[in-house]
């Protein structure tokens, strides 16, 4: 992220946090300081009303509580409700008393009023509140006056508002729409296109006794806290998901007014449903019952207020509003720590990659590149560097040692990369010559010495290795990186080539070819490369020269003779039957080969029985076996048929539980077992329950045991007379 992009997020930041807490909009109109709330109302909506209450109301209670903090406020609170109440005074000689006079609604308010006042809330939270009582012809959209930018302005700056709407009006089509429009222009004044609302809002019906149904403070809130969700529908489900509520159903004239107060502010509740949580619609009343009409005036009727007066949830709205701006700055500032974390974090990951990704993304891979680029003449390998070569690698090392990044950020690196710079410098190919004749040499000694040679292992056709073998397997290959133009690499490689058909005439002690082959690359080499043999090498061919192919069969007949026994015990001990029709007989012909027929008779008789019994599996032969177990009352049906095939299903039969039955296979056929539930219609095997198809090269084998049938979850069990491990072949002295 560029500076000018985080200086731009902290610029848009502060001007929110001005906004939201109260302080003046544009030039020209200066507000006092305080919790600036507006109430937005038309004419006769009762806001003057309201605010009288409201001040009456919260004296004595407990969640909200209202103390007037300038005179004027306290002094305009005070005519107003000794109009309201009827409440005056008489002033006799030194005396001052009480009296009741007539009851009648505040005057329209002509010009503007800022009201002033401490609030607390719930006992502990004390704040400074600031509202505006004003002409409500200032917020029309067909007049216009001077207080129409003034009125503006302060809800501009305001940290919440109430949305006052007369419920009179719903009958006046024009005004109810003309009302709703103005509601909606201040709205997009707030928060234009869509974007999320900026603070707390709150429709207040008014007036709200003249609804049908209206009983009272059951029903001054709309939207119960657990169904704050429904503010993040579109406004037709809003509506649906309201209307549809049991506490509202319920009262079937009730629901119908409030049905019709939505419907007729929807284009209002459309602009705020989706964009905010902090919203809520209440039904208030500030005399608890219709008031008394008494005359009217131009664009207005006049009533006095009734003769009890009981409010219905005037303080409702204020708490709620008071209530939702301090949640709301709570998660502002929570927000803007966590911007202000989140930019932090931001910087030092920012800080803190960008020498990691120099140092792992471009020195230390252009040093290797750098190195592979060298080797990669050499095929990767180091010893076939010369000496300009390895200085190239060795200066790249240094300068990599010597850069900035790696000794002040990365100095854990430095020590190896200097260990292998010294690795380079101190390369000595003498040595490395000495050593492959030293491997060389121990190859010589294992030729002459067959008890020291690889031992092969007729049970899974693997060599095993001394710990000399390893060594000199070793030496071979790692010299044989090098090019084809140093000496070390043709060395090695051809003594890799003498041990690699030296191993195939170990595993095939009864084949000449690997001995032959032999014979021929130590000629080979004797001639064409004489003159540039080592000692070793030439000591290498010697000892393959003395061997002879015959005698060394010889040896190895001897040796099966002796290990016959354990030859034994290992085929008869492995019961996977593709080790003992295949593996097993591969090495047995191979023992075979190698014995004589007239010292071996014995062994050679017990090899030939086992080929035969084995022989004998290709032929189908009859095999028995037993239904362990069928779940329930089921029942199968098995057929076997040659490899791919599917069932005919021609045998009418059914097999349940406990019966034996006889079939023909050989090694390759498929088995096929369909199974019959209880209650499912049997058609022979045709369309079961369920089937198991045994497909392997031995499915006799699988088919013996437990056999699940995945798509039923059943299992069912079969075991066979005689059992399968006792009627394959075996080594029987």
């Amino acid at each position: 992220m560029r500076p000018g992009s985080i200086l731009k997020i902290f610029k848009k930041g502060s001007k929110l946090a001005g906004k939201q807490k109260g302080k003046k909009g544009e030039p020209g109109y200066g507000w006092p300081p305080g919790l600036r709330i507006g109430v937005y109302g038309h004419a006769n909506s009762g806001k003057t009303v309201y605010f009288t209450v409201l001040n009456e109301e919260s004296k004595i209670a407990k969640d909200l509580q209202i103390s007037v903090i300038d005179n004027a406020t306290a002094g305009e609170f005070l005519a107003n409700y000794r109009a309201i109440w009827g409440v005056g005074s008489a002033t006799d000689v030194g005396t001052v008393v009480d009296r009741r006079g007539d009851k009648k609604f505040p005057d329209p308010t002509a010009g503007d009023r800022v009201l002033k006042f401490n609030a607390i809330l719930d006992k502990n939270k004390k704040v400074s509140v600031v509202t505006y009582d004003y002409n409500g012809r200032a917020v029309s959209i067909t007049d216009r006056i001077e207080l129409k930018e003034k009125v503006l302005d302060f809800m501009d700056g305001c940290s919440g508002i109430l949305f006052f709407f007369d419920p009179k009006t719903l009958a006046a089509e024009l005004q109810s729409q003309e009302h709703v429009a103005s509601f909606v222009s201040m709205l997009e004044r707030l928060a234009p296109l869509k974007s999320r609302l900026p603070m707390p809002i709150a429709l207040v019906v008014t007036k709200a006794d003249i609804l049908p149904g209206f009983t009272g403070e059951n029903q001054i809130v709309l939207i119960n806290p657990e169904d704050e969700n429904f503010l993040a529908e579109d406004f037709e489900t809003f509506l649906d998901r309201v209307l549809s509520s049991n506490r509202i159903a319920s009262n079937s004239a009730w629901a119908g007014s409030v049905r019709n107060v939505l419907f007729k502010l929807r284009e209002f509740l459309n602009v705020v449903v989706g964009r905010t949580l902090d919203f809520q619609i209440f039904f208030i009343s500030n005399t608890g019952q219709t008031p008394e009409k008494i005359g009217t005036e131009v664009g207005r009727s006049i009533y006095v207020p009734p003769a009890k007066i009981h409010p219905v949830g005037v303080r409702e709205p204020f708490y709620w509003l008071l209530k939702s701006i301090f949640r709301s700055r709570k998660v502002s500032r929570f927000r803007t720590v966590a911007k202000f974390v989140m930019l932090l974090s931001l910087l030092w990951i920012i800080l803190y990659s960008i020498p990691n990704l120099y140092h792992f993304k471009m020195l230390l891979p252009g040093l290797e590149s750098k190195e592979k680029v060298v080797l990669a003449a050499t095929d990767g390998s180091v010893l076939g560097l010369n000496t300009d070569q390895r200085q190239e690698i060795i200066d790249q090392y240094r300068k990599y040692e010597r850069s900035w990044t790696v000794n002040y950020l990365f100095p854990n690196f430095k020590y190896p990369s200097s260990e292998i710079r010294e690795a380079y410098t101190a390369f000595n190919m003498g040595m490395a010559v000495k050593t492959l004749d030293s491997a060389l040499r121990d190859f010589a000694s294992v030729v002459r010495d067959p008890s020291m040679w690889p031992v092969f292992n007729l049970t899974d056709s693997t060599i095993r290795y001394q710990p000399i073998h390893d060594k000199i397997l070793e030496q071979l290959n790692r010299y044989r990186q090098s090019t084809d133009y140093t000496e070390l690499y043709k060395r090695s490689n051809r003594g890799k080539q003498l041990w690699d058909n030296f191993e195939k005439a170990i595993k095939n002690p009864t084949d000449s070819t690997p001995w032959l082959a032999i014979a021929q690359q130590v000629q080979i080499f004797q001639t064409d490369f004489g003159h540039e043999l080592s000692s070793a090498e030439k000591d290498l061919l010697k000892a393959f020269s003395t061997r002879k192919a015959r005698k060394e069969q010889a040896v190895v007949a001897q040796r099966i003779t002796s290990e016959m026994g354990s030859f034994v015990e290992q085929i008869n001990g492995i019961t996977d039957p593709a080790f003992r029709f295949e593996t097993a007989l591969t090495q047995l012909r191979q023992i075979l080969a190698n014995l004589d027929p007239v010292v071996d008779r014995q062994n050679v008789t017990m090899i030939n029985k086992y080929l035969q019994d084995a022989a004998k599996w290709s032929q189908r032969r009859k095999f028995t076996c037993k239904i362990e177990s069928v779940p329930g009352k089921a029942h199968l049906h098995i057929e076997v048929t040659e490899k791919g095939k599917d069932p005919k299903w021609s045998e009418v039969n059914q097999i349940f539980e406990g019966d034996k039955i006889e079939f023909y296979w050989k090694i390759g056929d498929d088995i096929h077992i369909a199974m019959d539930t209880a209650k499912h219609v049997c058609q022979l095997g045709k369309d079961p329950s369920d089937r198991k198809p045994l497909k392997g090269k031995y499915s006799i084998f699988e088919m013996n045991g437990e056999i699940t049938f995945g798509n039923i979850g059943k299992k069912i069990n079969i075991s066979f007379v005689p059992p399968l491990e006792e009627q394959i072949p075996k080594l029987e002295p």
